[in-house]
């Protein structure tokens, strides 16, 4: 495209090229006079000597940039005639009969061969560009197929905007006084200056309250303003503006602002394309959320039943038959109480976190933690409440450092490890491992129990109770819908499988920045 406007420009006369066109119109002169001067003394020609000089015409149009060439050319061409192949020779004569209509004929034909090889010319560029838009516009629409954002989509955008016409681009999305996204791309140091500049800003800005076109177009100029302001826009909404500079306003083709609706219409195309995309994965958000909260409903309601249930039967025995039970019925009832109350206050922890991070404006906090201070801090909580349980823990030699929110993280994991003891049903230890993989930190906690029925295994992170039994308390519930919730919220993957060694495994992998 660069090329095609290049030519273009020559054809409109800059001024940095008349000496080299000036040039090259003397040496095809002096090349046809030589050659006529060639063939006359051969014997080869002589009437039509002319027609060397209109091939001469000819060439000199196609090599130079307009038809004055080929005119300059032409009156040289009738004056060499006249000089070198006229009697008198090698003097000037344009006084015998018929002689001025005869070479009068003969400039209106050179200036016409001139003008239509110049016209051909032109013609044959302006094709070429149009033909290397359609390209480029083919090449805008596969490329926006891929932009999966709006900041994608309108870098998309201003790089083929440039691309197509050559110049520097500005491109808002929302008002420019107050945009949601800004992209410069300049192509001249001070492009960007100007752009920022309050006279184009304003220009902008009136572009999109107006939808209108507004600035340098080429039926009128705005006095001091450089920059020409489209709006992207359909017939009832303005989605922003893109503003183009062209390094010189006088060598904008007619049709290019025509070609910009186009280039504007597929930008359209693909940011409603992204918006139906967004509100399609808020609607399944918030089915995901839905589902959510109905399985922790469930699961709250069926995980705090017993317990309740417990701590008000054992609390009503201790009421009503004080006097009758002894020392050690009476404080094993305290530790029936005791034991379903940190429970409960267990339960209430994970319900402060899965609220944390279930709302809708909240955001997982993230910070770079080392991940044998979390487990550590885990592991000793643990241990305060399970006291005679057995934990292995293993941790890499390296420092890992990953991003995480170090509480919820740790609730994950004392999650993970009060299942492991609670409901692996044995007296064997509990691993605790953690390793590197790639850019990932993985963290396995496994038993050594009965495992877990190979039919709860898809639905076991879906909030759903393990267990029916009368020992609902014991069953792993909410704790699991809340782990996965957490690591979800961190970008993470959580899994659980039985291993072939008896018992069962529970992995969940965040993703790291690296080491420090």
């Amino acid at each position: 495209m660069r090329d095609y406007l290049r030519q273009l420009k020559k054809i409109r006369l800059s001024p940095d090229i008349i000496l080299f066109d000036l040039f090259k119109t003397i040496l095809v002169f002096l090349i046809a006079t030589s050659f006529a001067l060639c063939v006359v003394e051969m014997n080869v020609i002589s009437n039509n000597i002319f027609g060397v000089y209109m091939l001469g015409v000819a060439l000199t149009s196609v090599i130079t940039s307009g038809f004055i060439w080929g005119i300059l050319a032409s009156i040289g061409g009738v004056i060499a005639v006249n000089f070198f192949f006229t009697f008198p020779y090698f003097a000037l004569n344009f006084s015998m009969a018929g002689y001025p209509i005869t070479f009068a004929l003969l400039l209106i034909m050179s200036v016409l061969t001139s003008a239509l090889t110049t016209r051909v010319k032109k013609a044959a560029i302006l094709s070429a560009m149009r033909e290397s838009r359609a390209e480029n516009l083919t090449k805008m629409s596969n490329a926006l197929l891929s932009g999966n954002t709006l900041h994608k989509i309108m870098e998309i955008t201003v790089d083929f905007f440039s691309q197509s016409n050559q110049c520097s681009v500005v491109t808002y999305l929302g008002n420019p006084a107050s945009p949601e996204i800004k992209l410069i791309k300049a192509l001249q140091n001070q492009d960007e200056s100007i752009f920022n500049s309050p006279l184009e800003l304003q220009i902008a800005i009136d572009a999109y309250v107006k939808n209108k076109i507004r600035g340098v177009v080429l039926e009128a100029k705005v006095q001091n303003c450089k920059g020409t302001y489209i709006p992207i826009s359909t017939d009832n909404k303005v989605y922003g503006v893109i503003g183009l500079l062209f390094e010189n306003a006088d060598f904008v083709l007619s049709d290019t602002f025509q070609f910009s609706r186009i280039m504007i219409s597929q930008t359209i195309l693909a940011l409603e394309r992204q918006a139906v995309e967004e509100k399609a994965q808020q609607i399944l958000l918030e089915q995901e959320k839905e589902k959510m909260r109905s399985n922790l409903l469930r699961a709250v309601s069926h995980d705090l039943r017993t317990p309740l249930t417990c701590i008000l039967g054992a609390s009503t025995t201790l009421l009503e038959n004080k006097d009758k039970i002894n020392e050690e019925k009476f404080d094993c009832l305290l530790n029936d109480i005791h034991h379903d109350a940190q429970w409960l206050i267990h339960m209430v922890e994970n319900l402060l976190s899965i609220t944390k991070i279930s709302s809708e404006d909240a955001k997982v906090k993230k910070q770079e933690e080392i991940v044998e201070e979390i487990v550590s801090e885990s592991v000793s909580r643990i241990h305060k409440r399970f006291p005679d349980a057995t934990i292995y823990v293993s941790v890499p030699d390296e420092i890992l450092m990953v991003p995480m929110d170090a509480t919820l993280i740790e609730q994950v994991l004392i999650n993970l490890l009060e299942n492991a003891i609670r409901h692996s049903e044995t007296s064997l230890p509990v691993w605790l491992k953690v390793s590197r993989e790639n850019d990932e930190a993985v963290f396995c906690v496994t038993d050594y129990g009965k495992g877990i029925d190979p039919s709860s295994l898809p639905t076991i992170f879906e909030g759903k109770s393990s267990t029916v039994s009368a020992d609902s308390s014991r069953g792993l519930g909410i704790g699991l819908s809340i782990c996965k919730t957490i690591i979800l919220a961190h970008n993470g993957k959580i899994s659980a499988a039985n291993h072939v060694c008896g018992g069962a495994t529970f992995t969940f992998v965040l993703p790291m920045k690296g080491e420090f």
